[in-house]
């Protein structure tokens, strides 16, 4: 009886792992790809919000990306904008991107970590109960974590605004986050519907990759004759 606790535990730790893997993936893939951001600056019409034009800004978006890579040690941009080489953020703006560099910095650590764990436990579980069984419990635990991914998806659906206003509080320590869309351009150039449209895009694109696991571990299952546990 406790092994089969331990062996459950284990598989949904297991599950778990993989799902926080994919999520972290797909949130990398989109926070890091060019042709998104410029798809919503041409979506939320950022180049008249922000006087500058979308060439330039794709050009402010690409340092930025370096910046929160950890290729570049400092932000300080200078573009044209309504006509005036200028500085683009002011220091509050630069404060805040250091702590969002900071958690993109934690977000590639859990990542990997996720993924080790998973791995680990996929082969111990293997080594304890057979590969096939392993599949199956890693089938089963994916679908109730695929469970609580979706009905957390409804509710921050459902009230975006006030999850992304919890996002916030949880993970800064301080108001920086707090900007003024009259004259910050970082938020000028994020408002929250981009946010909404990468935690979607995030979210779909984590869906089609656990359906695709699903499919693959289906189709391993069917093809293995080996007793079960």
């Amino acid at each position: 009886m406790f092994k089969k606790v331990l062996v459950w535990i284990g598989s949904f730790i297991m599950a778990f792992s993989l799902v926080l893997f994919m999520v972290l993936f797909n949130l990398e893939k989109v926070a890091f790809d060019l042709n998104f951001y410029k798809m919503e600056y041409q979506k939320n019409q950022v180049s008249s919000v922000t006087k500058i034009e979308i060439e330039e800004l794709m050009n402010i978006t690409e340092t930025m990306l370096q910046y929160l890579k950890g290729q570049k040690e400092y932000m300080d941009i200078f573009a044209n904008i309504g006509g005036e080489s200028k500085k683009v953020f002011n220091e509050k703006e630069l404060e805040h991107m250091k702590d969002v560099r900071y958690l993109f910095m934690l977000e590639e650590w859990v990542k990997k970590t996720s993924i080790t764990i998973f791995l680990v436990l996929f082969v111990i579980l293997v080594w304890k109960t057979y590969f096939s069984n392993t599949l199956s419990l890693l089938f089963k635990n994916i679908i109730f974590t695929l469970g609580i991914l979706l009905i957390f998806s409804l509710l921050v659906t459902l009230n975006f605004e006030k999850w992304f206003t919890l996002f916030h509080l949880a993970f800064f320590n301080n108001d920086l986050w707090i900007l003024d869309v009259e004259k910050d351009r970082l938020i000028q150039m994020f408002p929250q519907e981009f946010f909404q449209d990468a935690a979607y895009l995030i979210f779909k694109n984590t869906l089609i990759g656990i359906l695709i696991i699903m499919i693959i571990t289906i189709g391993i299952s069917k093809l293995l004759k080996e007793p079960s546990s």
